[in-house]
């Protein structure tokens, strides 16, 4: 499976992204203060999530929503740009 690793914006730009990104960075880049994190529905990815993206008032991410649907079968909506990663660059080796 090829690693795929890109921001998605709200508005349905994508920009494919290089090498993993430090927390700090992708937190720069969809201009989040806090992440949540969702396990994809191919359980490599990773979706990374502005946590306050509904209080902000950030406008829905339909290609996330989407995502989002398939890995957790539960109709929340996604708000504002995310960014997706293998999983493998955040995972903690023991």
């Amino acid at each position: 499976m090829k690693a795929i690793r890109k921001l998605i914006r709200a508005d349905g730009a994508e920009t494919e992204l290089h090498g993993p990104h430090a927390i700090q960075d992708v937190c720069l880049m969809i201009g989040a203060d806090a992440l949540d994190i969702v396990r994809l529905a191919d359980r490599a990815h990773v979706m990374l999530v502005d946590d306050d993206g509904i209080s902000k008032g950030l406008p829905v991410n339909p290609a996330a929503t989407r995502l989002y649907q398939e890995a957790c079968g539960v109709p929340l909506q996604i708000r504002g740009d995310v960014v997706i990663v293998p999983d493998v660059d955040y995972a903690r080796h023991a």
